[in-house]
């Protein structure tokens, strides 16, 4: 048994070594796995043969419970199916998100908090995403903005909090500003409105990419491109804050 685990661990190291897709790499460990569970069907036989019948038991449950996750491995990545017999489902039901480590944006927020920055809110237009989702894929084609390689790895296709390279914020009134953004400076397309009713002028540090096609779990998802804009506290708001923080302590 123990040869039959230090032949498989020495596999495992050396396909860690390889840039392999986890699809395909999941599909090796599935049938990797199967050398040591029917072993333990030989061990269980062996059991019950020399009169061990409460181990053969313990080792017949064992051996019923990895075949089974097998089982939801094969339906799982070789046939790109999910079965209602599968309790993993259940764990990623009622576990918070943050056990898997889906919640990039939350994360992001947390670093962007460190900063006195605050998130404005925009009232965009109808076709705003059909703008975005136009300039990003010209965008993406010209390796302006940086992607990730989703064939070797799982995640977003453009990192969360990605910076929208071509924006600009035009004041035309008290208080009142509109958001452009386009695929150079030269042909920025308003897509929003502001209304900061701050005494101070709104300063942006950054308009923001979320959202966009995403895979996990060796599927591939779509979804919106979305803009966030983030603009320097006033000083009242940061004094605010200082004080709320010295209350906590």
């Amino acid at each position: 048994m123990s040869v039959i685990l230090d032949i498989i661990n020495g596999i495992n190291k050396f396909l860690g070594y390889l840039d392999i897709s986890p699809k395909y790499l999941n599909r090796g460990y599935t049938i990797l796995s199967l050398f040591p569970t029917l072993y333990i069907l030989r061990i269980v036989y062996g059991m019950y043969q020399n009169g061990n019948y409460v181990q053969g038991i313990i080792y017949a449950l064992i051996f019923a419970v990895l075949m089974y996750f097998i089982v939801l491995n094969v339906f799982y990545y070789f046939l790109d199916k999910n079965t209602r017999l599968d309790i993993t489902q259940l764990f990623v039901k009622y576990l918070p998100d943050d056990a898997f480590n889906i919640q990039q944006e939350k994360k992001q927020e947390r670093a962007m908090k460190a900063i006195d920055t605050e998130e404005v809110m925009i009232d965009f237009y109808e076709d705003y995403q059909l703008h975005l989702a136009s300039y990003m894929q010209e965008l993406i084609q010209q390796n302006v903005i940086p992607t990730n390689d989703l064939s070797k790895k799982e995640g977003y296709l453009v990192e969360w909090n990605t910076i929208y390279p071509y924006y600009f914020v035009k004041a035309y009134g008290q208080g009142e500003y509109e958001l452009l953004i386009g695929k150079t400076y030269h042909d920025l397309t308003p897509i929003g409105k502001i209304h900061y009713t701050k005494e101070k002028q709104l300063q942006p540090v950054g308009l923001y990419i979320v959202g966009g096609d995403f895979v996990k779990d060796g599927f591939r998802y779509h979804e919106p491109y979305r803009l966030k804009l983030l603009a320097k506290q006033t000083k009242t708001e940061q004094i605010t804050r200082t004080q709320r923080r010295s209350q906590k302590h």
